[in-house]
């Protein structure tokens, strides 16, 4: 993979009516990059998360660009996390943009603080089943309540069915529909121009977690992640994109090496997770403690989302068992 002039692509995104904006999060992922797209309508992709910093800042970029907030005519999210979504009520409320998104995320914007308690129910659940201690999940769901007021609801008002396109002027982006980080993920693609805006499907710097989360048609369990994630980056690999720009981090302009390198780095961890396991049988979070030693409060449901995601590709695959003992699930390796 070569090195990216990241100055440069984004100079020449600029030159074709696209302002990258980065506003701050309070999660370690760092800025958020909203997208400010030239032409009738207006677009705003993505808005970061609900606060005054991130509102001024959102602010002084479109002013920058020779806008105010007030003119955005339409604003369109990614994907269903808060550092992407919490601002869009503010923005739509001073402009009175159109809001569009994947029409299967619809009712989950719609409900953001219900649908919030949901997969903080699904996630303590999840990490008592897996051998997280109590006062370890009961620590997060306070920690996820105290991130709750950077997210909003989000009334969409322009659905978007996977493969349709939506239409800028004179840009026509189709909607892909991306699941694994979330979800609902989607990919905004301009096959004329050979970019896309990727949310946080594919980011340079860092890996996306695939995070374990409630399915979207409301069906009770868990998203398969990992697997979710893994046939969608390989859908991603085979497009012909010259440039992504990703909801975080710089611009992208080898793809499908890049995907290359996360699967391979995928595999690397499924080998080691069988190795572990066939050490002795244990939990999936005996299996993170194993891996990144003393896992850190903070990161006890993002490294277990991790591990479940590659035990269920190694269950898939006959090579891992799960069984009950007591309360807990554990994993074996299978003869």
């Amino acid at each position: 993979m070569t090195e990216v002039d990241t100055d440069a692509v984004l100079a020449e995104a600029r030159a074709q009516g696209i302002h990258t904006m980065p506003v701050p999060t309070p999660f370690a992922v760092g800025r958020i990059n909203c997208y400010l797209i030239e032409g009738s309508p207006l677009t705003l992709i993505d808005a970061g998360p609900r606060s005054e910093q991130s509102l001024a800042e959102l602010d002084i970029h479109i002013n920058d660009a020779g806008h105010r907030v007030e003119d955005v005519e339409l604003i369109v999210a990614t994907h269903q996390h808060i550092d992407h979504i919490g601002l869009i009520k503010t923005v739509a409320d001073r402009s009175g943009a159109e809001v569009a998104a994947l029409d299967k995320s619809v009712e989950r914007l719609a409900t953001f603080g219900e649908s919030s308690d949901a997969e903080d129910d699904l996630a303590v659940s999840l990490m008592l089943r897996h051998g997280v201690a109590e006062d370890i999940a009961i620590a997060l769901r306070n920690l996820s309540d105290g991130y709750r007021h950077w997210g909003d609801k989000v009334e969409v008002t322009m659905p978007l069915a996977a493969g349709e396109y939506l239409e800028l002027g004179d840009r026509k982006l189709k909607v892909l529909h991306r699941p694994g980080h979330s979800p609902s993920d989607t990919v905004f693609w301009d096959e004329e121009r050979r970019m896309a805006f990727g949310g946080d499907h594919l980011l340079s710097h860092i890996s996306s977690n695939p995070l374990i989360s409630r399915p979207l048609d409301g069906s009770p369990g868990r998203t398969r992640s990992l697997i979710d994630y893994t046939a969608s980056l390989k859908e991603t690999r085979r497009m012909p994109i010259d440039l992504m720009l990703s909801g975080h981090g710089d611009p992208i302009t080898d793809h499908a090496g890049l995907i290359g390198k996360r699967l391979e780095s995928q595999k690397r961890r499924l080998e080691k997770i069988h190795g572990i396991l066939a050490e002795e049988p244990r939990s999936a979070h005996a299996v993170a403690e194993a891996i990144w030693g003393n896992v850190a409060v903070t990161q006890a449901f993002l490294t277990l989302s991790e591990v479940i995601g590659h035990l269920d590709i190694l269950m898939d695959a006959g090579q891992v068992d799960e069984r009950e003992d007591g309360d807990l699930l554990i994993y074996e390796v299978t003869e």
